[in-house]
Formats: C-alpha cells, structure tokens, sequence
C-alpha cells in the first residue's frame, strides 16, 4: 500500500509540475484536469458534486487526497523524508492544534463570503503550489528550453520564495503541521477522516511499543501512551505499516477489541488532562446507589468564548472588505483608484463574481502566450492581490487566443470560443491627444478596425497632424494599440470595464 501511494504520489506532483511549467499549450490543456480535481478549485467553482464526492472518499477512506492528490501536500513529503532519515530527530507525537485549526478555517470561509479574496488565494494548497511552480520553475525551463523568460511580477516572486521557505522549514520540522493546522482543505477533511469506515487501528495484543511507528509518523498523530490513530490528523501514507516489524498496525474498517478490558477506553476519557489518573468518563458517574447516571457535559469557556468572537468579527472583516476604496471602485464602479483603471482577463461573468472565485494560482499567467497577465499587487486592491490582470505595457492579447478561459479551474473564467472571443468586452481604448505623435500605428494594429485617424483639432497640442479617434462600439479592449503606441507617454490606453 504504501508503494502504490509513493507511486501515486510521483506521478501527480510530476503531472502537476508539468501542467503550470509545460511551454507546450497542448500539454498544458491535456493536463488541465489535474487542476480540475483540486478541492479548493472545485468548491470555488461551485462544482458541488465533485466536492461532495470527495467528501464521501474521506469519510470511506481518510485523506487519501491530501496523502496523494494535493501537490502541496506531497512537496511537504519531500522535506519530511529528509527529517526521517536523520535517526537522530525522529518524528514524536503532539497534541492537535484544533482552536487553531478551525479558526483559520473559519477566518477563510468568512474571507470568501465578503469577498476578501488574498486569505483563501494564500492558504489554498493548490493556488501556493501553482505560484511556486509557475514563478520559479517556469523561468528555468524557459530559460533551459532558449524561450523567452518574462517575471511575472516581484511580489508574486517574493510570496513564491516565502511560501516555499514557509512549507520547507515547517515540514522538515513537523512533517504534515500545514496540512494539520493552517490548511483549509486539510482542516475541511479532518472533520470528516476521524469518523472514515478506513482507518488505522493498533493491536496491543501484537504491539510491542517499540514506538517506531510514531518515530516514521509525519503527521505526528500516533500516540503510543495509549495506542490510538488521531484520525482527524492521519493522511493514510502507511509509514507507520510500513515501519511496524509486529503487524500491529493495520488499516481496516474493525476495531480491535483488546485482550485486557482494563486498558479499553472508556467514555470520553480522551477528554481528560493528559498524564490524569483519572479513569472515570466526565460523562459518567455513580450515584448513591452505585448505579452509573449521566451528567452534563461542560462546555469549554475559552473555546466557547474563541468561537463567539470569530463570528462577531465577520461583519467587521465584510466592512473593512468593502471599504477599500480599491475594491469599491471596482464592485460599485465609482470612481477610479489610477489613471487607468485594471483590465481583467476575458471570460469573467462580471467583476465581482471574478473577485470572488479567482484563487491566484497563477495557471492563467503561466501559459499566457503573449505574457500579456502578470499577478496584481494593488491593481485590484490587496486584498485581491496575486489575480491576474492584464499589462498592455509588456503585450497585448490575441485576437484569437482562448487559453485562459479553457486553463481556469476555479470558473472565474468562463471557457469562451475564438468567436465569442472576438467580442468579448474587456475594455475601451481612451486617446491621451497631447501625447499623439500622429503615426497611425495604433490604427493599423487594431484588429477590429475600431480605430480612425482624423485631423488634429487645432485647439488640441501636440506633434502631428492627425490623431486616433476609437468607435467603442467595435473596441473590446484587447490592447494592441496600447502596446505599439511608440509615444515617450503613451497616447492611447486601456480602460478596464466594471
């Protein structure tokens, strides 16, 4: 088994890798559905059934997705292997971080519904893989393959940079900690892989407590102090089989009833202190007659306390949300936060929803042919920075090119064909008169005719005789003329459209 998930790992990490690195557009569509069975992408997509299957895997299976599907996940193996061979800092047990956990799956989950787009785009496993693999290994093997290397931007760089040194040092030192406590995905499928039919249980009729199995356990999850599985925090990678020369561990849909009732677990004992001497269950106890009576349960003040105010503090993240001016601007459009406003890719349903559903994977920049989108940094406002927009400054986009919208795997992009492309309103070309020179470029690289030159008014200063008037019911804001303009300061620019 644990062969076949090593094996099944490999191949997805390469296939993954290839998808955001290939300088091929064919391979990088033949490979699209590697990203199209992405948890994060699918629920941002609204594919609920896809979601709802892989939730019914987990509670059958554990987190087999996180084990061999998730790429993130299996880059953090990479950096774990590395701390299990060095015999001397063997993995341990630890105690759960589940206030933690389930705080930043809250604080994401809030941060989607009002629209605050950087949290969940920095925390999904699979959009930080994508930036990783698209901003630093895509440069090299373009470099390697004599392709031009374009940077996608220094912020996308340096968040790529942070990312891998974040997910390198804590995986070395704790194995699955991410996938355990900061990941949403992760946090997601915990609540379900504690109840899955499949999971590993420890018979201590056979154990020897030789410990090896918590020493080979990345997701430091084995407790051999009382011999059980934390399967909220287990991603099914049978090291601990693996390591087990008794066959004590097994993965099974049985539980093994022990030989010695005294060492059963009882009630919710789990609950108690750690080291406690206490066996009695907080939910049982005897009454005068010696007979076992329930009691009430008391509920964790703290926790209580800690969850309450996560919830209050939704409304303010919605104001603060909606109170940018940035995001303002380009959900109401009112007003303008530069000179001109950001051009957002074609396929989008409107503005908002785009905000919405894009996780800044970086799929879409990395296969651009014309390299025409790059990451935003305060283009959309921070918060949605990483989403790509267009920069007419560096290209413009092709007439006839689609890729983007068949590439997105979150639907933040709706797949168009070249026809619908070919009127698909991005933004409106604006002339700057002052700046003319009067060459006529812009007019001659638009491929919609949309562009006219027409006699400088004589009211109206700058070199040349003639100027560019655009007809916007024919421009949909491709950017040609914006790239070619050889003007010191560009005549004419790109308008985006709420």
């Amino acid at each position: 088994m644990k062969l076949i998930r090593v094996a099944v790992s490999v191949i997805m990490l390469a296939l993954a890798t290839l998808l955001f690195t290939a300088t091929s557009a064919k391979i990088a569509l033949a490979l699209n559905w590697v990203a199209r069975i992405q948890i994060f992408p699918l629920a941002m997509a609204g594919a609920a059934t896809s979601v709802a299957m892989w939730l019914a895997v987990t509670l059958l299976f554990g987190r087999i997705y996180c084990s061999s599907v998730c790429p993130l996940g299996i880059v953090q193996d990479i950096f774990s292997h590395f701390r299990r061979r060095n015999h001397r800092h063997p993995f341990h047990f630890s105690q759960p971080h589940n206030r933690l956990r389930y705080a930043i799956l809250t604080i994401v989950i809030g941060g989607s519904m009002v629209g605050i787009g950087a949290i969940p785009s920095l925390l999904d496993p699979y959009s930080a893989f994508g930036r990783m693999a698209s901003d630093l290994a895509r440069p090299v093997t373009e470099f390697l393959g004599g392709a031009e290397v374009i940077t996608a931007s220094w912020l996308a760089i340096l968040i790529a940079v942070a990312t891998l040194a974040l997910v390198g040092w804590l995986s070395f030192r704790h194995g699955r900690i991410i996938c355990n406590t900061i990941c949403p995905v992760g946090s997601t499928l915990s609540i379900l892989s504690r109840y899955s039919l499949f999971h590993f249980d420890i018979d201590t009729d056979l154990c020897i407590n030789c410990r090896k199995c918590e020493r080979a356990c990345k997701a430091e999850c084995v407790s051999m102090d009382d011999h059980v599985v934390d399967g909220s925090r287990c991603v099914a990678c049978f090291n601990c089989v693996d390591a087990c020369d008794s066959g004590a561990i097994r993965y099974t849909h049985r539980r093994k009833k022990l030989s010695l009732p005294l060492m059963q677990r009882i009630g919710n004992a789990a609950a108690a202190p750690f080291g406690s001497n206490n066996t009695e269950s907080p939910a049982v106890k005897d009454d005068a007659a010696g007979k076992q009576t329930s009691a009430k349960i008391k509920i964790d003040r703290r926790q209580f306390l800690a969850t309450g105010l996560i919830i209050a503090a939704a409304p303010a993240l919605e104001v603060v949300a909606r109170g940018t001016k940035t995001a303002r601007a380009l959900r109401q459009g009112t007003g303008q936060t530069s000179p001109m406003r950001p051009v957002a890719p074609p396929g989008r349903r409107s503005m908002e929803d785009f905000l919405d559903r894009c996780t800044g994977c970086g799929l879409c920049v990395a296969h651009c042919p014309q390299k025409v989108l790059r990451p935003s940094a305060k283009d959309l406002g921070w918060l949605h920075m990483l989403h790509p927009v267009m920069d007419y400054d560096r290209s413009y986009c092709l007439y006839d090119c689609t890729l983007c919208t068949e590439l997105c795997p979150t639907g933040a992009l709706m797949p168009l064909t070249p026809d619908e492309k070919h009127i698909f309103i991005i933004g409106h070309a604006r002339v700057e008169p002052a700046n003319c020179i009067g060459c006529g470029r812009c007019a001659r690289q638009c491929p919609r005719n949309a562009i006219t030159m027409v006699p400088r008014p004589a009211s109206t200063p700058g070199r040349g005789n003639r100027i560019p008037q655009v007809d916007t019911s024919l421009c949909i804001g491709c950017g040609s003329c914006q790239y070619v303009c050889p003007a010191p300061s560009k005549a004419i620019v790109i308008d985006g459209i709420i």
